[in-house]
């Protein structure tokens, strides 16, 4: 019990910390501070990224991916979209929205690549007939300023697209 107390105060008093500096404004005081804990935050999930307010977006975006199977046949994807749920279904999917559009439409994120090649064959399996390559595709809507836009229909068109990444999917992607 001596022991038991003094490690417990010391352990919140540790994470707190962690989750002080981590919360801190971005600074070269706070990156020599943090490195102890970044494992530590990273593991546990105790990291919290301020997207919420960053700029707002002039776009919006979403992801299809097309994915072409062994017998040559085409299908087209979707990853989570906001638009297209009921509430329900939103709260448990948005943070897959996000990985999708946040992440991996980056390519400064282009290493999550290939994890979501192989997620996306998993998802596509046809008995006999597997996928042999996938090819991740931005699409983008621009947002009219208020001035240009308030009164109007939301357009539904895409202005663009593009293909972010394509790759061979290999027999070991699907297992």
């Amino acid at each position: 019990m001596r022991v038991r107390q003094p490690l417990i105060i010391l352990f919140l008093v540790w994470h707190f910390s962690g989750v002080l500096c981590w919360l801190a404004p971005d600074n070269p005081l706070k990156q020599k501070l943090i490195t102890p804990y970044l494992g530590y935050l990273n593991f546990f999930g105790f990291w919290q990224g301020w997207s919420v307010f960053e700029t707002p977006r002039t776009y919006n975006g979403y992801l299809t991916a097309e994915v072409t199977y062994k017998d040559g046949a085409k299908k087209l994807w979707e990853f989570p979209r906001m638009e297209k749920m009921g509430l329900v279904e939103k709260m448990f999917k948005e943070g897959y929205r996000r990985w999708g559009n946040d992440c991996v439409s980056d390519v400064n994120d282009s290493h999550l690549w290939p994890d979501a090649i192989r997620y996306i064959a998993r998802q596509n399996m046809q008995p006999g007939n597997p996928p042999v390559s996938v090819s991740i595709i931005r699409h983008w809507t621009w947002i009219d300023t208020p001035d240009k836009g308030i009164g109007k229909p939301l357009r539904t068109a895409d202005d663009g697209t593009e293909i972010v990444c394509t790759r061979a999917v290999t027999t070991e992607d699907l297992q």
